[in-house]
Protein backbone atom coordinates (compact mmCIF):
# COMPACT_ATOMS: atom_id res chain seq x y z
CA UNK A 1 0.00 0.00 0.00
CA UNK A 2 2.81 2.38 0.89
CA UNK A 3 4.56 1.66 -2.40
CA UNK A 4 1.35 2.24 -4.32
CA UNK A 5 0.82 5.57 -2.65
CA UNK A 6 4.42 6.61 -3.42
CA UNK A 7 4.06 5.71 -7.07
CA UNK A 8 0.78 7.60 -7.28
CA UNK A 9 2.44 10.66 -5.71
CA UNK A 10 5.26 10.54 -8.24
CA UNK A 11 2.79 10.26 -11.12
CA UNK A 12 0.80 13.24 -9.84
CA UNK A 13 4.00 15.30 -9.56
CA UNK A 14 5.12 14.46 -13.09
CA UNK A 15 1.64 15.16 -14.48
CA UNK A 16 1.37 18.54 -12.75
CA UNK A 17 4.85 19.52 -13.93
CA UNK A 18 3.93 18.60 -17.52
CA UNK A 19 0.69 20.59 -17.35
CA UNK A 20 2.56 23.58 -15.89
CA UNK A 21 5.06 23.55 -18.72
CA UNK A 22 2.38 23.24 -21.38
CA UNK A 23 0.54 26.32 -20.09
CA UNK A 24 3.50 28.49 -19.04
CA UNK A 25 4.79 31.13 -21.55
CA UNK A 26 8.19 30.35 -23.04
CA UNK A 27 9.73 33.55 -21.67
CA UNK A 28 8.86 32.52 -18.09
CA UNK A 29 10.34 29.07 -18.63
CA UNK A 30 13.58 30.65 -19.92
CA UNK A 31 13.70 32.86 -16.88
CA UNK A 32 13.24 29.85 -14.56
CA UNK A 33 15.97 27.88 -16.31
CA UNK A 34 18.28 30.88 -16.28
CA UNK A 35 17.80 31.36 -12.54
CA UNK A 36 18.60 27.70 -11.98
CA UNK A 37 21.78 27.85 -14.14
CA UNK A 38 20.52 25.33 -16.66
CA UNK A 39 20.61 25.92 -20.43
CA UNK A 40 17.54 25.12 -22.50
CA UNK A 41 17.83 23.55 -25.95
CA UNK A 42 16.48 26.78 -27.47
CA UNK A 43 19.11 28.98 -25.83
CA UNK A 44 21.86 26.51 -26.75
CA UNK A 45 20.95 26.71 -30.47
CA UNK A 46 20.82 30.51 -30.26
CA UNK A 47 24.30 30.53 -28.75
CA UNK A 48 25.62 28.38 -31.59
CA UNK A 49 23.89 30.54 -34.22
CA UNK A 50 22.32 29.36 -37.47
CA UNK A 51 23.99 26.50 -39.28
CA UNK A 52 25.95 27.85 -42.27
CA UNK A 53 26.54 25.72 -45.35
CA UNK A 54 29.10 28.12 -46.85
CA UNK A 55 32.63 26.74 -47.18
CA UNK A 56 35.21 28.15 -44.77
CA UNK A 57 36.86 31.34 -45.95
CA UNK A 58 40.50 30.90 -46.95
CA UNK A 59 42.95 33.53 -45.82
CA UNK A 60 44.37 35.50 -48.74
CA UNK A 61 47.36 37.79 -48.09
CA UNK A 62 47.08 41.42 -49.08
CA UNK A 63 48.32 42.09 -52.61
CA UNK A 64 49.60 45.45 -51.49
CA UNK A 65 51.72 43.75 -48.85
CA UNK A 66 53.01 41.20 -51.39
CA UNK A 67 54.08 43.71 -54.04
CA UNK A 68 55.44 46.24 -51.58
CA UNK A 69 57.84 43.64 -50.21
CA UNK A 70 61.48 44.26 -51.19
CA UNK A 71 61.77 40.61 -52.18
CA UNK A 72 59.08 41.13 -54.81
CA UNK A 73 60.30 44.45 -56.17
CA UNK A 74 60.19 44.51 -59.96
CA UNK A 75 63.54 44.86 -61.73
CA UNK A 76 64.07 47.66 -64.20
CA UNK A 77 64.39 45.43 -67.28
CA UNK A 78 63.84 41.83 -68.36
CA UNK A 79 66.04 40.73 -71.27
CA UNK A 80 65.19 37.87 -73.57
CA UNK A 81 66.83 35.23 -71.36
CA UNK A 82 64.23 36.00 -68.66
CA UNK A 83 66.74 36.97 -65.96
CA UNK A 84 66.41 40.45 -64.47
CA UNK A 85 69.29 42.76 -65.08
CA UNK A 86 70.02 46.38 -64.39
CA UNK A 87 70.05 48.36 -67.64
CA UNK A 88 73.17 50.33 -68.43
CA UNK A 89 73.90 53.06 -70.88
CA UNK A 90 75.33 51.90 -74.17
CA UNK A 91 78.94 52.80 -74.75
CA UNK A 92 81.15 52.95 -77.80
CA UNK A 93 82.88 49.78 -76.57
CA UNK A 94 79.77 47.65 -77.10
CA UNK A 95 80.61 45.08 -79.79
CA UNK A 96 76.88 44.64 -80.51
CA UNK A 97 76.50 48.28 -81.55
CA UNK A 98 77.20 49.06 -85.18
CA UNK A 99 76.99 52.18 -87.27
CA UNK A 100 74.66 51.87 -90.24
CA UNK A 101 76.29 52.27 -93.62
CA UNK A 102 75.46 55.61 -95.20
CA UNK A 103 74.90 56.06 -98.86
CA UNK A 104 75.34 59.13 -100.97
CA UNK A 105 72.82 61.79 -99.93
CA UNK A 106 72.00 60.28 -96.50
CA UNK A 107 73.06 63.38 -94.57
CA UNK A 108 71.05 65.62 -96.90
CA UNK A 109 67.95 63.50 -96.30
CA UNK A 110 68.43 63.45 -92.52
CA UNK A 111 68.83 67.22 -92.50
CA UNK A 112 65.34 67.68 -93.91
CA UNK A 113 62.14 67.62 -91.87
CA UNK A 114 58.88 65.88 -92.64
CA UNK A 115 57.10 68.76 -90.96
CA UNK A 116 58.66 71.19 -93.45
CA UNK A 117 57.46 68.99 -96.31
CA UNK A 118 53.91 69.45 -95.10
CA UNK A 119 51.27 67.07 -93.81
CA UNK A 120 50.64 63.99 -95.92
CA UNK A 121 47.50 64.15 -98.04
CA UNK A 122 46.18 62.98 -101.39
CA UNK A 123 48.05 65.95 -102.89
CA UNK A 124 51.45 64.76 -101.60
CA UNK A 125 53.76 64.20 -104.60
CA UNK A 126 54.41 60.54 -105.29
CA UNK A 127 58.00 59.70 -106.19
CA UNK A 128 58.78 58.29 -109.59
CA UNK A 129 60.68 55.00 -109.96
CA UNK A 130 63.82 56.96 -110.87
CA UNK A 131 63.55 59.15 -107.78
CA UNK A 132 62.94 56.10 -105.58
CA UNK A 133 66.06 54.38 -106.95
CA UNK A 134 68.16 57.50 -106.31
CA UNK A 135 66.99 57.99 -102.71
CA UNK A 136 67.22 54.25 -101.96
CA UNK A 137 70.99 54.42 -102.52
CA UNK A 138 71.20 56.89 -99.61
CA UNK A 139 69.61 54.39 -97.16
CA UNK A 140 71.07 50.96 -98.12
CA UNK A 141 69.68 49.29 -94.97
CA UNK A 142 66.16 49.70 -96.35
CA UNK A 143 64.52 47.60 -99.06
CA UNK A 144 62.01 48.90 -101.61
CA UNK A 145 59.11 46.56 -102.31
CA UNK A 146 58.62 45.10 -105.79
CA UNK A 147 55.67 47.40 -106.46
CA UNK A 148 57.65 50.42 -105.17
CA UNK A 149 54.99 51.30 -102.59
CA UNK A 150 56.83 50.53 -99.32
CA UNK A 151 60.27 50.89 -97.78
CA UNK A 152 61.20 48.28 -95.16
CA UNK A 153 64.04 47.59 -92.75
CA UNK A 154 64.48 44.39 -90.74
CA UNK A 155 66.91 43.44 -87.97
CA UNK A 156 67.20 41.32 -84.83
CA UNK A 157 67.96 43.10 -81.57
CA UNK A 158 70.01 41.55 -78.80
CA UNK A 159 66.99 41.05 -76.56
CA UNK A 160 63.51 42.34 -75.77
CA UNK A 161 64.78 45.35 -73.83
CA UNK A 162 67.07 46.45 -76.69
CA UNK A 163 64.27 46.07 -79.24
CA UNK A 164 61.89 48.17 -77.20
CA UNK A 165 64.55 50.76 -76.46
CA UNK A 166 64.89 51.29 -80.20
CA UNK A 167 61.10 51.34 -80.69
CA UNK A 168 60.73 53.98 -77.99
CA UNK A 169 63.33 56.15 -79.74
CA UNK A 170 61.58 55.53 -83.07
CA UNK A 171 58.27 56.62 -81.57
CA UNK A 172 59.71 59.93 -80.40
CA UNK A 173 61.26 60.67 -83.81
CA UNK A 174 58.12 59.70 -85.73
CA UNK A 175 55.92 61.82 -83.49
CA UNK A 176 58.21 64.83 -83.83
CA UNK A 177 58.27 64.44 -87.63
CA UNK A 178 54.54 63.85 -87.91
CA UNK A 179 55.11 60.78 -90.10
CA UNK A 180 54.49 57.32 -88.63
CA UNK A 181 55.72 53.93 -89.91
CA UNK A 182 54.14 50.53 -89.46
CA UNK A 183 56.11 48.68 -86.77
CA UNK A 184 56.21 44.91 -86.19
CA UNK A 185 57.90 43.05 -83.31
CA UNK A 186 57.96 39.25 -83.60
CA UNK A 187 59.85 36.48 -81.83
CA UNK A 188 60.30 38.99 -78.99
CA UNK A 189 63.23 40.79 -80.69
CA UNK A 190 62.81 40.70 -84.49
CA UNK A 191 61.98 44.24 -85.58
CA UNK A 192 60.43 45.18 -88.93
CA UNK A 193 59.73 48.78 -89.89
CA UNK A 194 57.64 49.58 -92.95
CA UNK A 195 57.45 53.11 -94.36
CA UNK A 196 54.83 54.30 -96.82
CA UNK A 197 52.70 57.38 -97.33
CA UNK A 198 49.25 56.00 -96.62
CA UNK A 199 47.41 58.95 -98.12
CA UNK A 200 48.78 58.23 -101.61
CA UNK A 201 49.38 54.48 -101.26
CA UNK A 202 53.03 54.81 -102.26
CA UNK A 203 56.38 56.40 -101.44
CA UNK A 204 57.05 60.10 -100.99
CA UNK A 205 59.95 62.20 -99.74
CA UNK A 206 58.54 61.85 -96.21
CA UNK A 207 59.42 58.15 -96.20
CA UNK A 208 63.06 58.58 -97.19
CA UNK A 209 63.59 61.51 -94.83
CA UNK A 210 62.23 59.49 -91.91
CA UNK A 211 64.28 56.44 -92.95
CA UNK A 212 67.48 58.50 -92.84
CA UNK A 213 66.57 59.84 -89.39
CA UNK A 214 65.80 56.36 -88.04
CA UNK A 215 69.16 55.10 -89.30
CA UNK A 216 70.81 57.55 -86.90
CA UNK A 217 69.25 55.83 -83.86
CA UNK A 218 71.39 53.44 -81.81
CA UNK A 219 70.51 49.74 -81.86
CA UNK A 220 72.05 46.90 -79.87
CA UNK A 221 71.90 44.04 -82.35
CA UNK A 222 71.98 40.31 -81.86
CA UNK A 223 75.66 39.28 -82.24
CA UNK A 224 74.67 36.39 -84.50
CA UNK A 225 72.49 38.58 -86.70
CA UNK A 226 75.25 41.20 -86.83
CA UNK A 227 77.77 38.65 -88.11
CA UNK A 228 75.40 37.34 -90.75
CA UNK A 229 74.11 40.74 -91.85
CA UNK A 230 77.09 43.05 -91.47
CA UNK A 231 76.14 44.83 -94.67
CA UNK A 232 72.65 45.74 -93.42
CA UNK A 233 73.69 46.86 -89.93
Amino acid sequence: VVASRARAGMLRGLLSRHILRAHTPRSRLHARFASSGRVTPATASQARGPISRRPPTRWVPSLERIFSSPANAQPAAFPACGRPTTPRAASSEDTDMAALPKGEGADALAAQSCADLGACSRDTPRLTPEQIATHARAVPSWRVSEDSTTLARLFTAKNWACAFSFLNDLSRVAEAEGHHPDVHLTNYRDVRIVLTTHAIGGLSMHDFVLAAKLDALDVTYSPKWLRENARDA
